[in-house]
């Protein structure tokens, strides 16, 4: 199963998760990286982006927030 990272950039808060969590496929990456960032809007953080890398580095999704 694919390893995905996932990187939160914001203003006051950046975050590079360095394990990351297996997936079937970028769809479920996503569905995941959608549910962090509504912890974190949640939390009270704006202005920021959660990148979503897979196990190659590369970018498979930016979920603005």
């Amino acid at each position: 199963m694919p390893r995905y990272h996932f990187v939160v950039s914001a203003p006051e808060h950046t975050h590079d998760d360095s394990d990351g969590a297996q997936f079937p496929n970028h769809e479920a990456a996503r569905e995941h990286g959608h549910r962090i960032v509504r912890e974190l809007t949640e939390d009270g953080y704006q202005d920021g982006v959660l990148l979503v890398h897979d196990e190659r580095g590369q970018i498979v999704h930016s979920i603005p927030f």
